[in-house]
């Protein structure tokens, strides 16, 4: 049975360290852990570049990163309008869209929890069925925004309608993520990933697996939003449908090379 702690507190700090225990690892080779941590950076380029297509077009209005959307809501109570500030309209709209996706994501993953007889804290695999049906439905909504984006002429309707579908999605992505259990990983949020390489190098506590996979995520965030704003400017009808594209590809490598039966 694998170890249920999830990180170990450093001794002298007590803060958690990069050392945490990557539950998965008990079960699948570490040739299927590469691929699950390849994946994971893809998803981040995937909200990258849908992240900077959304705050470059509609205004200041995130659709992943909640916690900018939070601190944009209190400007706008404060009385801060566009162009300086967000439409608060626009802010609500992505918050709740988020939290109506995190919240379906949990219906799914409990759902589709795998061998019932079987505890679920039991049952580690490198990337559950389950994860992968709640990204589908992410999947579906970013197809829908693709779709919406190329036949409809701007407006603010439109505008608002595009930021819940991509919210939407944003909140299934992140806790179907979040459901993998892999340490200080989040794909549509960096700060979480950030402080953990932080304090991992700040610690030496990272494995070799660890600080590559936390690099990468934030790398392939921040290279998903340098080429979300390119395409913008080169390839604006079709800037969305680079993100989807990789959304499918990430279900689909994870669906046949990630499947696995329940490890016991």
């Amino acid at each position: 049975m694998p170890a249920r702690a999830y990180s170990a507190a450093d001794p002298l700090t007590g803060l958690t360290t990069g050392r945490s225990l990557d539950l998965a690892a008990a079960h699948a080779t570490p040739a299927l852990l590469t691929i699950r941590d390849r994946l994971l950076v893809a998803l981040a380029f995937s909200s990258g570049v849908f992240e900077a297509i959304c705050f470059l077009s509609f205004g200041k209005v995130f659709t992943a990163f909640q916690t900018g959307n939070i601190v944009f809501l209190g400007l706008g109570v404060a009385g801060t309008r566009p162009p300086a500030g967000p439409d608060p309209v626009r802010v609500v709209i992505s918050l709740a869209a988020f939290a109506v996706g995190a919240a379906l994501a949990v219906r799914i993953l409990k759902a589709f929890n795998g061998d019932d007889e079987v505890e679920d804290s039991d049952i580690f695999e490198a990337w559950p069925r389950r994860v992968s049906l709640a990204l589908c439905v992410a999947l579906v909504a970013q197809a829908g925004f693709l779709a919406v984006w190329l036949t409809t002429s701007p407006s603010g309707l439109v505008s608002n309608i595009l930021i819940s579908l991509n919210a939407f999605a944003m909140g299934l992505q992140m806790n179907a993520i979040r459901s993998l259990h892999v340490p200080g990983i989040s794909t549509t949020a960096a700060t979480a990933t950030f402080i953990s390489l932080v304090t991992g190098i700040t610690a030496w506590s990272h494995t070799a697996a660890a600080a590559r996979r936390l690099t990468g995520v934030l790398v392939g965030m921040a290279a998903g939003a340098f080429v979300g704003d390119w395409m913008l400017g080169h390839a604006h009808a079709y800037a969305p449908a680079l993100p989807v594209a990789v959304m499918a590809v990430v279900i689909a490598i994870a669906s046949v090379t990630l499947k696995q039966g329940p490890a016991r």
